[in-house]
């Protein structure tokens, strides 16, 4: 049996971290909303007990290299855009994960083709491992069981849970496109989003290893919270996220990439605001009024930013795609 689907991106909106817990992680008070960037995976059940993986790039490694300014057969081409398939990669961990808590006796296949950048702070890597897990749970019928695959995707990453479908009671009306995260990422809680978000996403040529950033992380005394931003989203006023959007990572992220503070400045004179950057980075992203602005400021960054970045423009969406079959 084999299915498709097409993880999603992530943006965080709001991101705080309140304190650094006992056990090394830290707690955070952050709001995420999926994006319409996506990868395209496919998996397949076997009978051999292993996990098979094969990856690339769409529309190519060479397409995305140039994008970049990345010769695609030099090594700073292969150390950014490489993607592993072996247990470095969360799919292979997610699903290896899958077969031992369910006791499955075969493997999977697995086919993945990338848009999402890695070390950019868009989730990537846990929106694969995430929709990975769906994808063999509707294999096998387990998709029914959330409580446990919601605690199997914590297992494997912090931001994966995120990328699951909700169990049906747990989802207000209308749809949500945005989720509250707090613990170590694996407490949800779906927040409404009274209108589409639309964003410009920029990512440059160099990724932030997320333990980095946190090495270089002062938690505050007092931190902000996600209140003002949950009320703003629910009310649908987007004006009101010019006032209520952070992202604490902010600061060592630009201590460690300084030329971050360029491709803001690029977003912000684009008339995109508020801009700010996502997760631990290194893509920043600034929200447009309408789909109409996203796709102007797109156009004018890609003629005017000096940098070679990846622009993207992009909106909010579900954070769980969608699981096809195959029919083949």
């Amino acid at each position: 049996m084999k299915v498709r689907t097409s993880p999603p991106a992530k943006l965080n909106l709001f991101l705080e971290i309140p304190a650094k817990r006992n056990d090394g992680y830290h707690e955070i008070d952050t709001v995420m909303t999926a994006i319409d960037l996506r990868d395209e995976l496919t998996v397949e059940s076997i009978p051999e007990p292993v996990i098979e993986l094969s990856a690339s790039w769409l529309p190519s490694f060479e397409d995305v290299a140039g994008e970049l300014g990345l010769e695609p057969n030099g090594e700073a081409a292969q150390q950014l855009l490489g993607i592993p398939t072996d247990d470095r990669n969360l799919v292979v961990r997610a699903l290896e994960a899958f077969r031992r808590q369910f006791a499955i006796e075969g493997g999977f296949r697995v086919q993945l083709k990338k848009r999402i950048p890695a070390g950019a702070g868009m989730g990537g890597a846990s929106s694969d491992a995430a929709h990975a897990i769906s994808c063999a749970a509707a294999i096998h019928g387990k998709a029914d069981e959330h409580a446990v695959l919601h605690e199997l995707a914590a297992s494997i990453g912090s931001d994966v849970p995120f990328f699951l479908p909700l169990a049906a009671d747990a989802l207000p009306e209308p749809a949500v496109w945005a989720c509250h995260a707090s613990g170590r990422g694996e407490i949800l809680r779906p927040v409404n989003m009274r209108t589409d978000l639309h964003f410009v996403v920029g990512y440059p040529c160099a990724s932030l290893p997320t333990i980095d950033v946190y090495r270089r992380l002062r938690v505050p005394q007092q931190p902000m919270t996600s209140t003002g931003l949950i009320a703003a989203l629910d009310h649908g006023q987007v004006d009101g996220l010019s006032t209520t959007m952070m992202n604490r990572l902010s600061e060592p992220a630009l201590e460690i990439l300084p030329e971050l503070s360029e491709l803001l400045e690029s977003l912000w004179q684009s008339g995109l605001q508020p801009c700010q950057l996502t997760g631990s980075g290194s893509a920043c992203f600034g929200i447009a009024r309408d789909a109409e602005h996203a796709q102007q400021a797109f156009e004018q960054l890609r003629a005017i930013h000096s940098a070679p970045t990846l622009w993207r423009a992009t909106r909010s969406v579900s954070a769980a795609a969608s699981i096809e079959f195959d029919p083949s």
